[in-house]
């Protein structure tokens, strides 16, 4: 991949793909995360499995699985005890068979239970890269290894008894590690593939060391450039967990402005992450100048250290399971 505009790139292959060999420490974890959108069917869905071998309570997936639809959204986010065919060189189990993940040539994502069953293709539009800075409190204790690549997303998902024939685009990460969720206080990511053309990446942090991390990153035709600022502007819902949308303004490492606008396509979902933050997932419609793609605009807002376990969601739905629209 070339760079644009100067830095580094690290370039991420096969093996980064697979499951990761475990630090033995408590906190490490080893996920991956699929985010997508099907425009022609007004379908999508974020997913992450989160594999912790060494939790106090035994081995455990964390499971969030989330799909989105005209009529109705789902939603799951619990712990789930592993099983041995659960987390191999090339899998990732959720721990009951109802989610499962696979690297083949590609990026495939399995579904089976009674409100969602089928079967999810990830192929990539460019080389998969680690955007994330290497030192300080955030590469220490929330992103030591990271992959961030956006796709096209095809096969077939039957939501709520309807099935529907899958087109879209695609952002996925994998990311292994010590993950410590109460280090967050703040969090701002916005994952956005605009199909084969570009890929755009911006992450704000706010840790418990008081500094706040900003990166960024476009990729247009397998040509990378950095960000040298990165603003993340949310629309907060009066419940201060969802939002209704936002702006991101970068300026790159060439010198170049791009302004993108974000709408939701409908309501989010609330999770309660390794039951110490709650996180908000929103797919959202993003514009660049006549440029149209989708985006998950996530965000926590954790000055409580998870204190206090939200029970109210104005634009998002926090109890997990199936709620018709």
């Amino acid at each position: 991949m070339q760079i644009v505009g100067g830095g580094n790139v690290i370039e991420l292959g096969l093996e980064d793909e697979l499951h990761h060999q475990s630090d033995g420490d408590e906190h490490w974890q080893d996920s991956v995360v699929l985010c997508w959108w099907d425009f022609d069917n007004h379908v999508g869905g974020y997913h992450r499995i989160g594999i912790h071998p060494h939790r106090r309570q035994g081995p455990q997936a964390h499971l969030t699985n989330n799909f989105f639809a005209k009529d109705c959204v789902y939603k799951r986010c619990e712990f789930i005890p592993l099983r041995p065919e659960d987390s191999t060189r090339t899998k990732f189990g959720c721990g009951d068979g109802t989610c499962t993940f696979e690297f083949t040539d590609h990026a495939i994502w399995s579904f089976n239970q009674p409100e969602v069953s089928g079967e999810l293709h990830v192929r990539d539009y460019h080389t998969p890269i680690d955007a994330y800075p290497k030192e300080g409190q955030l590469a220490e204790q929330l992103t030591a290894g990271h992959l961030e690549v956006s796709g096209s997303i095809s096969g077939s998902i039957t939501l709520n008894g309807k099935r529907y024939a899958i087109n879209g685009f695609a952002f996925r990460d994998h990311g292994w590690g010590k993950r410590l969720w109460d280090v967050f206080v703040n969090h701002r990511w916005v994952a956005a593939s605009f199909g084969p053309k570009m890929m755009m990446l911006a992450v704000t942090v706010q840790t418990t060391d008081d500094s706040i991390t900003k990166i960024g990153c476009v990729i247009r035709d397998n040509k990378l450039t950095y960000t040298n600022h990165v603003d993340i502007v949310t629309y907060m819902d009066v419940d201060g967990i969802t939002h209704r949308g936002g702006h991101v303004d970068l300026e790159l490492s060439t010198g170049e402005k791009m302004h993108f606008d974000i709408v939701p396509f409908q309501k989010g979902v609330v999770s309660w992450m390794a039951d110490q933050m709650s996180t908000t997932d929103t797919l959202c419609k993003i514009t660049c100048g006549d440029s149209v793609g989708f985006c998950d605009f996530e965000i926590s807002t954790n000055p409580g250290q998870g204190r206090h376990r939200p029970r109210v969601a104005v634009n998002g739905f926090i109890e997990d399971g199936l709620h018709l629209l």
